[in-house]
C-alpha cells in the first residue's frame, strides 16, 4: 500500500512461484477430475472410479492449499500492526484501517480475507480496544466501512467496523447487518452496541443477541467474556441479565 509507513509493512515470503504451481494443481486435478467423472458415467469400472476418487482427493487438497496461502498472507498483512501498534497511535490505527479496508472484498477471496482479518482482530484484545476507544472518542473514521453495509455480498469485516461510526443510524444499520450472519467474531462489537447511548442501538443489539446466544455455545461463551469490557457501564445490567437468561 502507498505511503504505508516502513514500521507497519508486512514481510511477505515470496509468492508468484509457489502460487503458480498451486494453480497448475488445481487446474490439472480439476481437469483429470472430470476427465474422470465422464469416464465413470460412460463406462463404470474400478479404474474409472478410482481415478475419479483419487483425482478428486487431489483436487480437494489443492484448493485447501489455496485457501491456507491465501489465509497466511492476509495475516502476514496485519502482523506489523499486531507487533509494532502501541495504545495512542492514531496515525497508526487509521492506517491499520486503510489496510482493513483493502482487505476486505465482495469476492470469494475478498469475503474469506475479510473473515481472517476480523478474526486476527479480535483475537488482539490490546488492539480491539484501541481501536473502540479511538473510533468512540472520533479520532479515527470507519466512514468507508458504513458505506459498504448496503452492499451486496459484503463481508463480515465491513459491519463489525461500521458499528464503531460516530453516527447512531449507521451503528445500528451494522448491528441489523451482522444480526442476519452472526459470527463469534462479532461478539465484542454487538456486546458494544448493546450498551450503546442512543436506546435504538441498544434495543436493535439486544434483539440480535436474544435471537442468537440461545442457539450457539461458542456465541455465549464469546458474549460473556466481552461482557468483562463493558461491566462497568450505565447500561451494562439489562445486557447482563440477557446473557444469563441465554
Amino acid at each position: 500500500m502507498r505511503g504505508l509507513p516502513h514500521q507497519y509493512r508486512p514481510e511477505l515470503a515470496p509468492y508468484f512461484k509457489d502460487a503458480f504451481a498451486n494453480h497448475v494443481h488445481l487446474f490439472c486435478a480439476g481437469l483429470m477430475t472430470a476427465a474422470s467423472a465422464l469416464l465413470t458415467v460412460a463406462e463404470p469400472g474400478f479404474w474409472p472410479t478410482f481415478g475419479l476418487v483419487f483425482f478428486g482427493f487431489s483436487l480437494v487438497l489443492a484448493e485447501a492449499v489455496r485457501r491456507k496461502r491465501l489465509d497466511d498472507k492476509t495475516r502476514a498483512r496485519l502482523e506489523p500492526f499486531l507487533l509494532r501498534l502501541r495504545p495512542g497511535d492514531v496515525d497508526g490505527y487509521g492506517w491499520l484501517l486503510r489496510v482493513l479496508a483493502d482487505l476486505d472484498g465482495r469476492t470469494p477471496r475478498g469475503r474469506r480475507r475479510s473473515r481472517v482479518a476480523l478474526d486476527v482482530i479480535v483475537a488482539d484484545e490490546r488492539l480491539l480496544e484501541g481501536l473502540i476507544v479511538h473510533c468512540r472518542r472520533r479520532e479515527i473514521s470507519v466512514e468507508v466501512f458504513a458505506e459498504r453495509l448496503g452492499r451486496r455480498g459484503a463481508g463480515g469485516l465491513a459491519p463489525a467496523l461500521a458499528s464503531l461510526h460516530a453516527d447512531g443510524r449507521a451503528r445500528e444499520a451494522a448491528v441489523l447487518v451482522m444480526g442476519r450472519r452472526v459470527r463469534p467474531a462479532h461478539l465484542p462489537f454487538l456486546v458494544e452496541r448493546a450498551v450503546d447511548w442512543v436506546p435504538e442501538v441498544r434495543a436493535a443489539a439486544h434483539e440480535v443477541l436474544r435471537t442468537r446466544l440461545g442457539q450457539n455455545l461458542e456465541l455465549r461463551l464469546r458474549a460473556r467474556h466481552a461482557y468483562e469490557r463493558v461491566a462497568r457501564r450505565k447500561h451494562a445490567p439489562a445486557l447482563a441479565q440477557l446473557i444469563d437468561r441465554a
